[in-house]
């Protein structure tokens, strides 16, 4: 076996098909090819290089940190794996899973990948890049696609911004709005009057301490409410992934904010 790179014939297997060249520090996947007998005539074909699945230029931003770290290769091209399948199910673009490699190798930089599972971080970088474009993908959400839990998400997701010192804004509960208004059926007017009732919240001093989830749940309930269409607490925190004491407690406060005003 040769390395597709320099030639040199000094290959370290690293395991699970991976291999990397002991001159120029290359890792590629050996492929199923290696294992197979090949007629001294017939065309060789070179083996895959292992690449990030996203777009050429992170494969070549990345490349170069790839060969000469074959550590650092495993974890992006496992991240790369992790990020590339999330995005599938939540239907993300490819700058959205750029932004998260990115976000995945600062971390790894940072020490932050040490000690822990490589596909954790990996989803919490790609919910932290959800959050810096403002994406209304949700902590339960992404909790449901990866191996990390609500509350571990949340705490990666603080280490990463804080260690990163990334500068994300709150997001509106606006932004996420015709999303739930969609999956709980609710008409136009409702979706209309949920807006206002946010609005009026997130110009207030009440907004500071509540979550956007909350918000949005006891505002669409407010909104039911008011135009008449029936659905439950327990439905709608059903539905946001909230607890139905936390939306019947919010709706009440923020009924209280709207009569003051």
């Amino acid at each position: 076996m040769k390395c597709p790179e320099c030639d040199n014939k000094k290959i370290i297997a690293e395991g699970d098909g991976i291999m990397s060249c002991g001159s120029c520090s290359l890792v590629f996947d050996s492929g199923p090819q290696w294992m197979k007998y090949k007629p001294v005539n017939e065309v060789k074909k070179q083996p895959k290089e292992v690449t990030i699945s996203t777009n050429s230029r992170t494969v070549l931003k990345w490349q170069t940190e790839v060969r000469t770290n074959v550590s650092l290769g495993k974890n992006i091209l496992l991240a790369s794996e992790e990020i590339n399948r999330i995005a599938e199910l939540l239907k993300l673009n490819d700058k959205i899973m750029e932004s998260g490699l990115e976000i995945f190798s600062s971390s790894s930089k940072k020490g932050i990948v040490r000690g822990r599972s490589t596909p954790k971080v990996a989803a919490a970088s790609v919910f932290t890049a959800c959050r810096m474009a403002n994406l209304p993908v949700t902590l339960d959400e992404m909790a449901n696609v990866s191996s990390l839990n609500r509350n571990e998400l949340s705490k990666l997701h603080r280490l990463i911004k804080r260690k990163l010192k990334l500068k994300i804004n709150i997001s509106s509960s606006i932004n996420f709005l015709p999303k739930f208004t969609k999956k709980l059926a609710l008409p136009k007017n409702v979706e209309t009057e949920a807006k206002e009732v946010i609005r009026l919240v997130e110009e207030s001093e009440y907004r500071q301490g509540i979550s956007p989830i909350a918000l949005l749940g006891a505002s669409i309930y407010l909104a039911c409410k008011k135009t008449k269409v029936r659905r439950s607490q327990l439905e709608i925190a059903k539905e946001l992934g909230t607890s139905e004491v936390t939306l019947r407690n919010r709706a009440k406060e923020i009924k209280l904010l709207i009569n003051s005003e």
